[in-house]
């Protein structure tokens, strides 16, 4: 059995494969994305002459915040949409929201990472003379991860 994709000179996913939406809706303006999810599962000791683990709990899972940097009209943009959808009108912050992000190239499987129940937690800017457009890093608090509709964690009762 072979894992991957045997390429013949064919296009893998780039930056210029990413489709990135908040809400249904796409969002161009972003320059760099990180995000991840982790499953912290604890060893149950017992007693043996192995000293091996006799099995391991179920764990937490905690999905990390994504990290986006975008440039700086198009964050505020965003902020306006969220803040639009709050009882207010203002507290951007108070806004749950669903993120996708998809990886689509001709030559290859479709890729689809799903952030579920999102909020805005952090904003960053710092600004300094140069050529370049300016940018604002955000912080984006997510509850779970979804790749290609797979979990890190046990989905047997959840559902998002």
């Amino acid at each position: 059995m072979t894992i991957g994709t045997v390429r013949i000179n064919g296009a893998m996913h780039s930056w210029s494969s990413v489709e990135f939406r908040i809400d249904g809706e796409d969002f161009v303006g972003f320059t760099s994305i990180d995000y991840g999810d982790k499953r912290d599962r604890v060893k149950a000791w017992g007693q043996g002459r192995s000293h091996a683990p006799k099995g391991v709990s179920a764990g937490k899972y905690e999905a990390d915040n994504v990290k986006l940097t975008c440039w700086k009209g198009d964050l505020q943009e965003l902020r306006r949409r969220l803040a639009q959808k709050a009882s207010d009108g203002t507290s951007y912050g108070n806004v749950f929201f669903y993120m996708t992000l998809q990886f689509i190239e001709a030559d290859d499987k479709p890729l689809c990472v799903e952030f579920l129940k999102c909020w805005m937690t952090t904003n960053h800017a710092g600004h300094e003379e140069s050529p370049d457009p300016l940018k604002e890093d955000v912080e984006i608090g997510v509850s779970a991860i979804k790749r290609n509709g797979l979990t890190l964690f046990d989905n047997t009762e959840r559902r998002y």
